[in-house]
């Protein structure tokens, strides 16, 4: 299996990858977890993918009480044997395969062993290296499993980190002639690997792609205090000022877009945009959020003053602005499912129904949009007063969705409303205390509960 970095692969992945990471950075684990949990199986090329989703999955488990983990492991025990059997068979799927009892309970040694099986089948060493660094993280006196994390990690182009497993097997059994003689070959395969490095080989240009996409990504999805995108503002624009580079000032965008200095960051990726001279939708999509951002910051700027009128221009600009690069992305990316979802958002928004139902139908083929195009191919058909279309729909957004977050909560509610249109009461009551179960005042619930309460049928004592 090739490799890929985020900048070989659907601007659906970054975007994904930074939701996870704002919903990680502020302890919502569990949301991470959901949000790449679709896109992980549909892109086994992106190791960063492996490397996050292990990360807020171990943070998650650590969240958990005892019985959702006993369930997960539970459950391991029946779809084990049908992994291994995929595992000789086509190794992807049965990666794709371990990704959901791993959500479930993460410590779950035998799922991550055959994870790392099917990653090895399908010659990606990344997902050997996250699943066995799993059992090592959680268990960090497990011997047994430092030996072929480290030959992972080797194959994986990681050999400094194999180097320090095999120095700790040494200084566990100092007896052991075999250990001492694998440290002098992970001693030499590091001192290759730093040479290459020196010399500016395969290894480097990996690393620096892979530092490259972290940082990217850090930025647009995880610092969010002013201080530190100051500091690094500082520390870019004297970059630019001994060397221009492309690379650079978006970097510096980015963080001028955290600094909420967005009329900076708008110019910045403009300027990227003139150097590129080629359609790049996800810095569009960049442009297109600092222009709203800036258009935002001046509205409420004159309101303030007191000049509404002013500021309802501004805001109509900015809407202007939004409308034509989400419909020109979706003209020149046909095939990009985000893309697509987008437009299809929009016009929905816009009340234009039937052709964003059109478009959700479509883009609901796609696995990463499947179940939020479920949910708006519902609200179509709400729309069209056709409950039992949007009953089918919303029962399998739901169905497919494993956590009440507010992505659940949304399906539920819009679920009640078409049960509420197809005369099932009981069905609607249940999908509204399902959802203030998890939160007390979402939307107009619980004042759709005090109506439809009354109307409830109540079951009649038993005749004795």
């Amino acid at each position: 299996m090739e490799r890929k970095t985020f900048s070989k692969v659907q601007i659906y992945v970054r975007d994904s990858y930074n939701r996870a990471a704002k919903m990680a950075s502020k302890g919502d684990y569990a949301g991470a977890v959901d949000v790449l949990l679709p896109v992980i199986k549909d892109n086994p090329e992106v190791p960063q993918l492996f490397e996050r989703l292990r990360e807020y999955e171990i943070a998650w488990h650590k969240q958990k009480s005892i019985f959702p983990k006993m369930g997960g492991l539970l459950i391991s025990l029946f779809v084990a044997p049908v992994i291994l059997v995929m595992v000789f068979i086509n190794p992807v799927t049965a990666m794709a395969m371990c990704e959901g009892p791993l959500a479930m309970c993460v410590d779950n040694p035998l799922i991550l062993r055959l994870m790392a099986m099917a990653s090895d089948a399908a010659d990606a060493p990344w997902g050997t290296v996250t699943a066995l660094n799993v059992i090592h993280v959680l268990h960090p006196n497990n011997m047994s499993i430092f030996k072929p994390l480290a030959e992972a990690m080797q194959r994986n182009n990681q050999a400094g980190e194999a180097l320090r497993l095999h120095q700790k097997m040494v200084e566990a059994t100092p007896t052991n002639l075999a250990a001492k003689e694998e440290l002098r070959s992970a001693m030499a395969l590091a001192s290759l690997e730093r040479g290459n490095w020196e010399k500016g080989g395969t290894t480097q240009e990996k690393a620096k792609d892979s530092d490259d996409a972290v940082i990217q990504q850090m930025l647009e999805g995880t610092i969010h205090d002013a201080d530190q995108a100051q500091k690094l503002i500082s520390k870019f624009t004297a970059d630019l000022a001994k060397s221009d580079s492309v690379d650079i000032r978006r970097k510096l965008a980015d963080a001028y877009m955290v600094a909420e200095k967005f009329e900076d960051a708008f110019r910045e990726y403009e300027t990227v945009a003139k150097k590129l001279g080629v359609d790049d939708p996800v810095l569009d999509k960049q442009m297109e959020r600092a222009y709203v951002s800036h258009m935002d910051q001046v509205a409420a700027q004159l309101e303030s003053s007191g000049d509404k009128e002013k500021a309802a221009e501004v805001r109509r600009q900015r809407e202007q602005y939004r409308v034509e690069h989400i419909v020109s992305r979706a003209k020149k990316f046909p095939n990009d499912a985000q893309l697509q979802f987008d437009l299809g958002e929009l016009l929905f928004e816009q009340g234009e129904i039937e052709q964003a139902r059109e478009i959700f139908t479509k883009t609901a083929d796609f696995a990463q949009k499947r179940r939020p195009c479920l949910v708006y191919l519902g609200r179509c058909a709400i729309h069209f007063n056709d409950p039992a279309t949007a009953i089918e729909n919303l029962n399998t957004a739901v169905n497919e969705m494993y956590r009440m977050d507010k992505h659940k909560r949304e399906a539920l509610y819009f679920l009640g409303i078409a049960c509420e249109l197809a005369g099932d009461t009981e069905k609607a009551l249940d999908c509204y205390r399902k959802i203030t179960q998890s939160m007390q005042n979402y939307r107009d619930v619980p004042q759709r509960l005090e109506k439809l309460a009354p109307a409830a049928p109540t079951e009649q004592p038993e005749q004795k």
